[in-house]
């Protein structure tokens, strides 16, 4: 009677009652007891031999990934380091407690999941029970304790949706955050470095900390999910189908789906390589899309329209070939993958369930059709559910491959933006080891000693740069186009590294730029002027709106002020004249015109009123009279200008004139100007690129710089910004 019994769990209770009921209630109570200890001991087994069969997919998934690193290898293109490295990398330096609970509770969310799904399995081969023997009263309970069951499930199938998009946003909200802090580091200029400097600049770093991130974040969540249930489900269903019908069931399954995966594997693509390469594409579409949208006037100008067309079109296309291959080499493996994995697998269920029945185990002969329909439906849902959770443990190779793909573009990023390469480093550790090393350090004046300027590339631009500039002293910087005009002070704000020499100058707020390129901030009238000061941090400083009303008048650019019936700050809406106020908020970048965006940096300047400013060819939208009133505002306020410019007439505004030769020797010469008692008097000395001795060359400027100062100082003139004549 116990061989016949045998390891029989779910099966009808009323094949095994028809046996039981015939005997003493002593010995039927021994049978159930020993009923239930083969149960549990199959159990126990089935729990043992879903672990092993779990390290072996481990091991198998490994040896994938190793097939795979080998193909890519000998196409180039193999990802360095293993998913765990990288994703470990990844999250230790983003995430924290608030993620790791959230991954506790969505495993808790899946345990309980794959638990009610087995109660549903169970339930169901009851309801098909009652149904198949027409015991409607029976069924009407069973279908009402169904419903009530399966909302607390619906619940959980919620949760689990929940707290996968929460998963989701956190770990794009850390990752985007930390980022941000490192992309936008005060005083570092990464996102300078990153896209600007070097042969190793980031890749459309735009689109990695966009688009990159967040998929990134989809795919860890979703692997993340999908890895668990398939465990928490082999597991459960391992030990359900072992208690049910031995361990000959589960065996089967493990070793028919090795062997399926093991064919599968030949024609697997390179998920993780088609993923990074599919990113990389993506993200130069998009880049040439915004080139365009920069560009778009200059282009319209020029009629530009089927080049620009041609461009777009060939990254599109390039974009879309990378698509269509990736799409056939997916349909490749899954044609074998889904015959192997769901068609013929059925037909080897059909076969494991059919063998109880065909053998007579478990007093099986005996059976009503009812009895093998709750077998059968039972059995077939659990096995169902145990050949998608091994199929799916199978997949997490797949699924990990994706992942990894973005997982090696993402700590590409993020090393990029956490350490930057050092630039030039050879002509630093070269230069170190000389007579002048590189060096800044703090003073009152701006001064140069034997300054060598490099371009990253190591192209040598200016060399031996030796002279002091005063405060209230103005410079002009002139030379051929692409010689290096801008290049001293991309050194002096740190853009480009110091090879060689020494540069002495005040605290960065001392010293202001106005660049080429039209910078406009987000935010109301006010925010654009005092930028990066906010409001409450104005009013800190003791100042008011009064002090931007007057930058902005000093700045031809008030829209209290009016001219000619023209406010210098005024824009027209459907027929009306509108003239902002400082706390009116608008598209300043479209609504602005070039020349109002460079007035608009003037109040800027003269709000802050720093001691030194660079203007690098800042006024070429502004008319000459504005022009020669801003550099007069300037020389009213004080403040010693450094200015880039190819206009003759601009030598009548400044002091000295720094022209640099653009040879290959990086030599550089300095005019040198001067005015006395309202009439022009030329005062020229010329000095050559000095040597590196050249102390007395240097002493000389610097006197002859005082010298001018004192003259300009003791002589009365109509106004300031007096014309100098420059030789």
């Amino acid at each position: 009677l116990l061989k016949v019994l045998g390891s029989s769990a779910r099966f009808p209770r009323s094949a095994r009652g028809s046996v039981v009921s015939m005997q003493s209630p002593g010995l039927g109570a021994m049978i159930k007891a020993d009923h239930r200890r083969r149960q549990n001991k199959n159990g126990v087994l089935g729990l043992g031999a879903a672990v092993c069969f779990m390290c072996f997919v481990s091991k198998f998934n490994a040896a994938v990934q190793r097939y795979k690193d080998k193909k890519n290898i000998k196409k180039g293109t193999a990802i360095a380091d293993g998913l765990v490295s990288m994703m470990v990398d990844i999250l230790r330096r983003t995430c924290g407690p608030r993620e790791a609970f959230t991954v506790l509770k969505l495993s808790s969310m899946l345990l309980l999941r794959t638990v009610g799904s087995v109660w549903v399995a169970r339930h169901w081969g009851r309801l098909v029970n009652a149904t198949v023997s027409r015991k409607f009263s029976r069924l009407r309970g069973l279908a009402q304790q169904f419903a009530v069951v399966t909302v607390g499930l619906a619940l959980l199938n919620s949760l689990l949706k929940y707290y996968i998009a929460t998963l989701r946003l956190q770990v794009r909200e850390r990752i985007t955050l930390w980022c941000h802090r490192e992309y936008m580091k005060p005083g570092e200029m990464i996102y300078y470095k990153a896209n600007k400097v070097g042969d190793d600049k980031i890749e459309n770093c735009d689109h990695q900390i966009t688009s990159d991130v967040d998929k990134f974040s989809e795919m860890y969540a979703d692997v993340l999910s999908q890895s668990l249930k398939p465990i928490a489900d082999f597991l459960v269903y391992s030990v359900e189908l072992s208690r049910v019908q031995g361990l000959a069931t589960p065996i089967t399954l493990y070793v028919w789906f090795a062997f399926a995966s093991a064919v599968s594997t030949v024609t697997l693509p390179p998920f993780g390589e088609l993923a990074a390469t599919e990113q990389r594409l993506e993200g130069a579409f998009r880049s040439k899309h915004s080139e365009l949208i920069t560009h778009s006037e200059q282009i319209a100008f020029l009629g530009g329209e089927v080049p620009e067309l041609n461009i777009l079109n060939e990254h599109f296309f390039r974009l879309l070939s990378h698509c269509r291959h990736s799409i056939n080499l997916y349909f490749n493996s899954e044609v074998v993958r889904q015959y192997l994995n769901k068609y013929f697998v059925t037909v080897i269920g059909l076969f494991l369930i059919a063998r109880p029945l065909r053998l007579g185990l478990n007093n099986s002969s005996s059976w009503s059709p009812d009895e093998i329909a709750q077998y059968f439906t039972s059995t077939w849902k659990s096995m169902e559910q145990m050949a998608s959770a091994i199929q799916d443990l199978f997949e997490l190779s797949n699924r990990i491959g994706r992942l990894s793909g973005f997982a090696f573009r993402l700590r590409a990023l993020m090393s990029g933006l956490s350490k930057r390469p050092p630039v030039l480093h050879k002509e630093i550790k070269q230069a170190s080891r000389g007579a002048f090393p590189p060096r800044f350090q703090h003073g009152e004046n701006l001064r140069f000693q034997h300054v060598t300027i490099y371009k990253p590339d190591g192209t040598v631009l200016v060399r031996d740069l030796n002279f002091s500039v005063e405060r209230k002293s103005r410079i002009l910087v002139t030379g051929g186009n692409g010689c290096g005009k801008s290049s001293l002070f991309r050194v002096m704000r740190k853009l480009w590294p110091l090879v060689e020499g020494t540069i002495t100058m005040p605290a960065d707020k001392e010293v202001h730029f106005l660049t080429q390129v039209n910078f406009v901030p987000v935010g109301t009238l006010r925010d654009l002027v005092t930028y990066p000061q906010s409001h409450a941090e104005m009013l800190v400083d003791g100042r008011s709106d009064v002090d931007i009303h007057e930058c902005l008048e000093w700045a031809h650019v008030s829209p209290n002020v009016v001219t000619d019936g023209r406010a210098g700050l005024q824009f027209t809406e459907e027929g009306e004249i509108v003239r902002p106020t400082l706390d009116d908020t608008r598209d300043w970048q479209k609504d602005l015109s070039p020349g109002q965006k460079q007035r608009i940096a003037f109040a800027r300047l003269f709000y802050h009123r720093p001691s030194f400013v660079v203007l690098d060819e800042c006024t070429n939208g502004i008319s000459p009279d504005v022009e020669h009133d801003l550099y007069d505002r300037c020389t009213r306020l004080n403040l010693a200008v450094f200015s880039i410019s190819h206009k003759c007439e601009l030598r009548n505004f400044h002091d000295y004139e720094l022209h640099y030769k653009g040879d290959v020797e990086g030599s550089w010469e300095m005019k040198v100007c001067s005015e006395r008692s309202g009439a022009i008097t030329k005062s020229v000395s010329f000095v050559g690129r000095p040597s590196n001795s050249a102390e007395g060359e240097f002493n000389e400027i610097e006197i002859i710089s005082r010298r001018v100062q004192r003259d300009r100082e003791s002589t009365p003139t109509s106004g300031p910004g007096r014309v100098i004549a420059c030789s």
